[in-house]
Formats: structure tokens, sequence, C-alpha cells
């Protein structure tokens, strides 16, 4: 990854800015070739606005960034029109990308690949939202692009919908760089190589899914219950052991209290938690160490 001649996207310092509002502050990062890269980051983080900019359809105020190749772009609404034929509108869209007395061959290939063969007469405007977002998929394939940029490929489709997506991008991969948004963390979890985490305009985090999990694991988080607890303990607990967080909830069933502990550092510290929580003001009843999912791992994260 040394080389640019790896990189589909090089992004460089892209700021983006409107009137009384910052949406990108000096965004940096890179994308592999041959990577599916995973675009992550709560509403109004920047996402869609990255993702327009670099597929032309809207200018940076500053910075640059470099497109190693043709991009198909599948923007959260995707641009279908519903009076048409799935043949006839990915031929439409061909014709505007790349007049050739062969599209008929690529609209069948396309077709053929994102599954729509069998409703290739039907009009759009009859198809499934499932359907609908296979379109959406095959009209930034039509063209033959090396990178495929997808804006929440998957949002309102029911389960069985999300699952057909996850898989039609899992075969995708094979032939395209794929950078997609997402708020989907299972998405991630499954088709995902690479990631970058952004946040109010800012990158939190970018790089390979594995070691960035990884990182995250630093943060452990632990689980206690306890016979007697208060908010002044809780106060006390954190400052002490210089803590991520600390949270209690009584249970009235039980009459006692849980714990989450998150921690900032070292697992070292385990053991002098557990023995501070077993004093007689407070009465340590279980403890024991959970494993964040990812999901949690990100919420972290950004807050």
């Amino acid at each position: 990854m040394n080389k640019t001649s790896d990189l589909a996207v090089d992004i460089r310092n892209l700021s983006k800015t409107y009137p009384g509002r910052i949406a990108l502050n000096n965004v940096t990062f890179s994308v592999r070739k041959g990577s599916v890269h995973g675009f992550l980051g709560p509403n109004g983080a920047g996402k869609s606005t990255t993702l327009k900019i670099i597929s032309g359809l809207i200018p940076q105020s500053s910075g640059d960034y470099t497109v190693s190749g043709k991009v198909g772009f599948l923007p959260e609404h995707p641009p279908l029109y519903p009076n048409m034929t799935v043949k006839d509108y990915l031929k439409f869209v061909l014709d505007i990308y790349a007049p050739d007395k062969n599209a008929i061959s690529n609209v069948l290939e396309v077709m053929n690949k994102t599954g729509l063969s069998t409703v290739s007469e039907r009009l759009i405007g009859n198809l499934s939202k499932g359907y609908q977002q296979r379109v959406g998929i095959a009209q930034a394939l039509v063209h033959s692009p090396e990178i495929i940029i997808l804006d929440e490929p998957t949002v309102g489709l029911d389960p069985v919908a999300m699952a057909d997506i996850r898989e039609l991008i899992k075969k995708l991969k094979k032939d395209h760089t794929i950078i997609f948004s997402t708020h989907q963390l299972h998405d991630v979890e499954l088709l995902c190589s690479d990631i970058t985490l952004i946040n109010h305009g800012d990158i939190v985090v970018s790089g390979p899914l594995e070691q960035i999990l990884e990182s995250l694991k630093t943060k452990l988080a632990l689980s206690a219950k306890v016979e007697h607890f208060s908010e002044e303990e809780r106060v006390k607990l954190v400052k002490k052991f210089n803590l991520e967080s600390a949270e209690s909830q009584f249970d009235h069933e039980k009459k006692n209290y849980h714990l989450k502990i998150i921690l900032k550092g070292s697992a070292q510290i385990k053991k002098e938690i557990a023995q501070y929580l077993a004093t007689d003001g407070i009465g340590l009843l279980e403890f024991f160490e959970e494993k964040l999912d990812l999901e949690e791992l990100f919420v972290q994260m950004i807050h």
C-alpha cells in the first residue's frame, strides 16, 4: 500500500463547507484496489458528502483526491425511472456513459450478474424495494467501472432483501473495488476488509478491519454484581481507576446492582477493581469480563 498504484482512491485533506456549517474537515484516507471498504458513521457525519465528491457530483471546498479508474455510483436514493422497463432503463443509462452498438450485451451481462434477468421486461415502478435496489446497483455497473461506490445500499430493505444485497456485493468484490456506506455493522463484519469511521466531518479511524478491531479490544468491558452502589461510588470508581466509563443499574427483582465498566487501557487492573468492589461497603457478588461486540466498540470510539 506504499505505492499510489496500489490505491483505487486516495483522498487528501478534503473539506466541504456550506454557509454556517462544515460538512467535511480535512478528511484523509485511502482505499486499496480490490478491497471492500466500509464507510461508517452516524447520520450527518459526512459520508454521503464524501462519496458525492469522489463520484464527481459535487465539488470540494478544498483538498484533493485521486480516483484510479472508472466509477459507478449508487446514491442513497437511486435515480430510477419507474415507467421504464429494467432493460430499457439500463440501455438508457449505458447510452449516457458510452454509446455502443454492443450495448445490449453489456446490459444482459449486468442483469445476469445482479439477478435481474427474470424481471428485465417489467416496469421498475412495479418492482419490490429490494429489486429496485438491484436495478440501482445495475445502473452503477452497466458501464463496466473498476470502482463501485454504494451509498447505504441496504437502507429501508427487509431482512431478506438485505441478505440478497449482501450476497450480491460478495459476488461483485471479485471484479471490483467496492466502497459502501452503511449503518448496518453486521454488513461490515460480513463484507469488509477495510473500514473508515467518520464523525462530525472528521475521520476517527481508517485501515484494515482486523487491525482496528484488535486495537479496540484494549477497551475491555467488565461486568459485576454488587450489593450496594451509589452515584458517589460510581464517580469515585471512575476517578480512582481512570475508567472510560462505569454504569450501574438496580435489579429490583434480585435487589442488587449490575455494573458495566469499560477500561481505557491495561487489563492488569481487573484484579484491583475486583478487590475494590469486594469491600464491605459495596459487596461483590459476581465479576467477569465481557466481549464487546462491533457495535459497542464503535459507539465507544464515536463518543
